[in-house]
């Protein structure tokens, strides 16, 4: 999954603690009678540099006006640090002058001062001829905030007195700027997201996109800054400074709030460590005062509490059960505590095996709560703020995060019961909620007219920490809702709201309320659903070929289906239908599993059809939803007219360009008023999605769903697979669309260890399946899905961000029901888990043994070229195996001869399973296993048996294949050969060991008009036409905030190109057959599907290998003769040889195999002309030789005698 739209934390919390002093700047008037006291002497003195900058002087260079330069220094009760001697620094007729005179900064003076005295500040007025150029203000050296050199620095005209000077000329017009003072590391990791939302509208660029835009600068004293192009001073802007590219910190939501800049201009200053915006000149944190900041107080089990400061020597919890606790930052003291609890007591170390990423910075405390008199579950229901002190005084106060501690008191009782509405065999029903933190719960009835009845009452389970309603009068088809009582921190106090059931089975249109259901009732099965069984069976995963499809994209706008079923899971039981009909084409080639994208409960599709328009509905109903649209110059016109949207974007795809991008810019008003959406932002886990069903509201959805995994199984024959994403929620806190955290606040959700904001690196709210209560919802629901709808496979979406412990313990509940059921994801290493650093988690290289896939990068970037996130020129630069690195360069290329021969490795031996211990030649001559071939830093070979690999070339993130292969493919190259390199590439996932796994609409050259992030671009760049007219390229440019920066490339590419990327109905259904070919070859034999490491790694070759192989060619045989021979895996064959010719040269009589005895696989031999071995020649063996022509793909069979 990519990233889609970025949702953002409500909750703004302090990180560490913000200490404030006495700052730089002084009282914005006059002293004209100061006094003139000094403190006695404190030893030992040392001297500051006071500098003042003339503006004249900064202009031109010209000293002049420092000629009539003085300072007046003095001592007082608040500053007194002044040691001078000299009567003239304070009389106020006089002065001091100059010490000297910086050709570049100015007039300076060297003032001594009393390095212990208790102020620690020096009064000062600088002074031109008597007139004050700072203004009517008194500066003051904060002896704490002093830069290098011992220096501080004024200028003309502004009332400011800085450790580094920032001239009035570094800040161009219409421009912040924000520092971030780090001291550890290299500055040039950090980044700067920053975007305007609600309130905050100032940022005059678009939104960056997480984890946001590099340094403009770097400060010695301030650190990095960003210099940002605004709109006004009216407002704010959102900020979040952080490393998230290379490491785990990140601030608070954060606004640089212009209404709170002074005298230095729209200029702001962040701590790492704090989560405040100072915005006056400060070196380094102000150190006297304690504010309340994040929540790095942690509960590692019942009785021990983690601290973020490893100073502190003891810590005091205090609670509030109407959450009325106040910090009071002066006095160091909290108001309104019902109890408090204090402890001084360390921890043992115990808790570090289950925290590790809290070892290094985080202090743990003993609580003993009974012996106090207190009850922690009753603390749990309140607010809670930690205080931690040392000898000196308070150090830290900070919010408390409860997580463990409810795991801890409750979950073992917990795990064991069922949740939700349960229907029982009287037909009344009984509910059960878990939210051991709520005060109060009840149970909202509703009509079918959605009116609330009279509210019950439910009772509350100390033990478990469960709230129920027993034998209710509530029954299957019934509506309800939660209304909970409890303390959330995202607002500081007790909230009371209605909440639909996160163990919901059943909604209302939109979610907003809950449905009883009785998922085993005979009006939700369509008939034999219950002897329905998969067609392909689970124990051989190996021979699986997945196929990723979207419900939407697959009939959406096919006139061939309904009318009514378009875009709906009724689509796929129209047998005669275009997509049905290519589904079936496929499973009888060999294609075996139907990938499903979410087809859960979406939060991001509205399911009610009088709120949605689209592509075939009238232009005017987009008016009427997005009124703004009546005042587009290009656009509005068509408000007035007849034309259907579809017909609106086809006249203006004619006249698209960079300049004028009007297709993209419709689609932006579309887009978020549509039916479109990949689905990645979850709402209700384990209820099918409504806008899928041709009745949203109930249990229609049910039953149509249920229908749809019928027809796939029973008519298409295919098994199916969904897409499940429990790694994040699409909101936390108190939003409508806020389930879970609601319910437990701070619990489900995994928060950042300082500042307790949920975190965020998924896209939006990042889950906790580390919790228990969490890991039990996501084992209830798969188990549904597997019980109830008999769906056969599993797709993690972000499986990385699981614990594999979870994972596994959900796949063993998985397979209760289902024993065969198969699990893969996306193990990708990134955000505040990586590298294990929270737990060991469920990575590419922690899965080998495991049993469960994962989507392998490896063969993708080696056959496409490049990464998933380059941009502009590199796009079409970084050339690949798969579209002529080396061999077929294109202007913009400049990839070396070795770089090719290191991406034919990497694509080897991710067909050779990308097994960690197979063992190869690579491209120095040396022989080498596949964990030790190099991937971007990594072990390129990472599993132990092939079906844990998902290979491929392309899926629904980044460009599509066909798309990405355009930007790099040398313009010149006819449609024919494009053509080609689609089905070679495809070929090395579809011949190789790993388990396939194929994008709809890769063997239709789909195209996604250059797109590269299409979650919620509509229907417009995500259609597929099964009728094979179009692969829908060139239908506009791509989304601005996603591809604008690549817009001057695609425009290029299409202009370079011209008529050779454009595909006609006969090169789509060309494809067609080759990749119906491909599948059909990888069923003929079990050498193609060996699964087994072992087995693979004694009998897959390689054999055009070394430094000095032929580029752009793989040879690779399996053997299966003599003490190898296995008639179960292949009794009429010995064995195989795969030729992938990636190349504009023939491969003629290849010397480094013996094909004696072979012969063109007969599939191929049969299809003569329109197999994919065929290019003006066919594939054949001469002289016991291979010969294979350019880009082409050969498999070569021995019989076995």
């Amino acid at each position: 999954m990519n990233n889609p739209t970025f949702n953002l934390s409500r909750v703004n919390r302090v990180l560490l603690p913000i200490l404030a002093s006495s700052l730089l700047f002084g009282c914005n008037q006059s002293t004209s009678n100061p006094d003139n006291s000094t403190q006695g002497p404190v030893t030992p003195q040392q001297l500051v540099k006071v500098y003042y900058q003339a503006t004249t002087a900064q202009r031109s260079g010209d000293s002049s006006p420092y000629s009539k330069a003085s300072l007046y220094v003095w001592n007082n009760e608040q500053c007194a640090a002044y040691a001078g001697n000299n009567p003239d620094a304070n009389d106020w007729a006089k002065g001091l002058l100059p010490t000297g005179v910086d050709d570049e900064l100015g007039a300076y003076w060297e003032l001594p001062y009393h390095a212990n005295e208790s102020t620690q500040c020096i009064n000062f007025i600088p002074r031109i001829d008597g007139q004050k150029p700072l203004g009517d203000y008194d500066a003051k050296v904060d002896l704490t905030q002093l830069g290098a050199d011992n220096a501080v620095y004024t200028q003309q005209g502004v009332a400011a007195v800085y450790p580094e000077l920032i001239p009035r000329n570094a800040l161009p017009a219409n421009t912040a700027r924000l520092y971030l003072n780090t001291q550890d590391g290299d500055e040039s990791f950090f980044t700067l997201h920053v975007w305007n939302e609600g309130d905050c509208q100032n940022y005059a660029a678009s939104n960056s996109a997480w984890p946001g835009i590099a340094p403009s600068g770097y400060s010695k004293t301030y650190g990095p800054y960003w210099d940002l192009p605004i709109n006004g001073r009216d407002n704010c802007i959102n900020v979040i400074p952080n490393n998230k590219t290379n490491g785990d910190y990140q601030t608070a939501n954060l606004k640089l709030d212009f209404t709170k800049t002074g005298a230095i201009g729209p200029i702001g200053f962040v701590f790492k460590g704090t989560d405040k915006i100072y915005y006056q000149p400060l070196a380094k944190r102000p150190q006297n005062q304690v504010e309340l900041s994040g929540a790095s107080a942690i509960f590692a089990d019942a009785s021990t509490l983690l601290v973020g400061n490893l100073e502190v020597t003891s810590a005091t919890l205090y609670y509030s059960r109407q959450g009325q606790l106040r910090f009071d930052s002066a006095s160091k003291t909290v108001l309104n505590a019902d109890h408090t609890i204090t402890s001084q007591r360390p921890s043992g170390t115990e808790w570090q095996a289950q925290k590790p990423h809290l070892t290094s910075a985080f202090r743990g405390f003993e609580f003993d709560f009974q012996a106090a008199g207190l009850d922690l579950k009753t603390l749990l229901q309140g607010q809670l703020l930690l205080v931690a002190s040392d000898a000196t005084g308070v150090l830290l106060a900070t919010e408390v995060q409860p997580a463990s501690a409810l795991d801890a008191l409750y979950a073992d009782s917990a795990v064991t019961l069922e949740y939700g509405a349960l229907v029982n065999p009287d037909g009344s029903t009984t509910f059960r909620l878990w939210a051991p933190t709520a005060q109060a719960v009840s149970l909202i009835p509703y009509g079918a007219d959605k009116q609330a009845k009279t509210p019950i009452a439910m009772g509350f389970d100390a033990q478990s920490g469960s709230w129920s309603a027993v034998n209710t009068a509530l029954a299957h088809g019934d509506y309800y809702r939660y209304q909970v009582t409890v303390y959330h921190p995202a607002t500081d106090q007790i909230e009371t709201y209605q909440v639909t059931d996160p163990y919901s089975h059943s909604l209302a249109i939109n979610s907003l309320y809950s449905q009883v259901v009785d998922l085993n009732h005979a009006d939700l099965k369509p008939h034999g659903w219950d002897t329905l069984a998969a067609p392909h069976p689970q124990n051989e995963r190996a021979d699986f070929i997945l196929y990723e499809a979207h419900v939407r994209d697959f009939s959406a706008h096919d006139t061939t289906v309904t009318s009514a079923h378009r875009g709906k899971f009724a689509a796929f039981s129209e047998q005669e239908s275009q997509p049905v009909q290519h589904l079936k084409q496929l499973a009888r080639s060999g294609v075996t599993h139907l990938h499903l994208l979410p087809v859960f409960d979406i939060a991001t599709i509205n399911e009610d059809p009088e709120q949605v328009v689209n592509l075939e509905q009238p232009f005017s109903r987009l008016c009427d939803l997005k009124p703004a649209l009546k005042n587009d110059s290009d656009l509005a016109a068509y408000c007035t007219g007849n034309d259907t949207l579809q017909s609106v974007f086809t006249t203006l795809k004619a006249r698209d360009s960079k300049e004028q991008p009007l297709v993209q810019r419709l689609n932006g008003f579309l887009r978020d008023v549509d039916s479109f959406n990949w689905g990645y932002d979850p709402f209700h886990y384990t209820v099918p999605e409504g806008s899928y069903a041709t009745q949203p509201d109930g249990v229609t959805r049910i039953k149509e769903f249920r229908e749809m995994v019928q027809a796939v199984k029973q008519e298409i024959g295919m098994n199916v697979v969904m897409d499940v994403v429990y790694n994040h929620t699409n909101e936390a806190g108190v939003s409508d669309k806020s389930v879970l955290d609601r319910i437990v606040p701070w619990y489900y959700q995994r928060l950042n260890e300082w500042s307790g904001q949920v975190e965020n690196s998924t896209c939006c709210s990042n889950t906790a399946p580390e919790n228990r209560m969490f890991a039990k919802l996501i084992d209830d629901s798969i188990r549904t899905w597997v019980k109830e709808y008999k769906i056969d496979a599993f797709r993690w979406d972000l499986m990385g961000h699981h614990p594999l412990a979870q994972i596994e313990q959900t796949l063993a509940a998985a397979k209760q029901i289902n024993p065969d059921v198969y699990f893969y994801g996306e193990g990708w290493n990134f955000g505040e888990v990586a590298n294990d650093r929270q737990f060991k988690q469920a990575t590419q290289l922690n899965l080998a043994g495991t049993g469960i896939g994962s989507f392998s990068d490896r063969l993708r970037d080696a056959v496409r070229g490049g990464g998933p996130f380059d941009g502009e020129a590199s796009l079409r630069a970084n050339q690949g195996w798969g579209n002529g690195i080396y061999v077929q360069k294109n202007d913009l290329s400049n990839n070396t001869r070795a770089q090719a021969l290191h991406l034919a490795d990497l694509t080897r031996l991710g067909m050779a399973g990308n097994l960690k211990a197979f063992t190869f030649i690579d491209q120095t001559g040396n022989t080498i296993k596949g964990s030790e071939l190099d991937y971007n830093g990594q072990a390129a070979g990472y599993a132990n048996d092939a079906w844990e690999i998902q290979n491929y070339v392309s899926k629904h993130d980044n460009q599509t294949l066909w798309d990405i292969q355009q930007y790099k493919i040398d313009y010149a190259l006819p449609l024919e050969t494009r053509v080609r390199m689609q089905a070679v590439s495809l070929a090395t996932a579809v011949l190789g060991q790993g388990v396939p796994f194929v994008h709809m609409g890769s063997e239709l050259l789909r195209s996604k008009s250059m797109q590269r992030d299409s979650y919620d671009s509509g229907d417009w760049y995500n259609r597929v036409d099964f009728g094979k007219t179009s692969n829908n390229w060139n239908v506009g440019l791509p989304r601005q905030d996603k591809d604008g920066s690549n817009w001057s490339i695609i425009e290029t590419v299409i202009a370079q190109a011209g008529a050779n990327a454009e595909p006609q109905a006969a090169d789509i259904a060309t494809m067609n057959d080759y990749f119906n070919e491909l599948v059909q070859l990888r069923r003929s034999s079990s050498l193609l599907t060996l699964g087994k490491g072992s087995e693979i790694i004694k009998r897959v070759h390689f054999h055009n290998t070394g430094s000095e192989q032929i580029l752009g060619v793989i040879v690779m045989s399996i053997d299966n003769q003599g003490e190898l021979y296995d008639a179960s895996l292949d009794a009429a064959r010995s064995g195989l040889v795969m030729v992938l010719n990636a190349s504009p040269t023939p491969l003629t009589e290849f010397a480094h195999f013996d094909a004696t005895d072979y012969q063109l696989h007969a599939i191929q031999a049969d299809l003569g002309n329109r197999s994919i071995a065929y290019h003006g020649e066919a594939a054949s063996v001469v002289n016991q030789r291979l010969s294979v022509p350019a880009w082409s793909v050969a498999v070569f069979e021995k019989r076995h005698p």
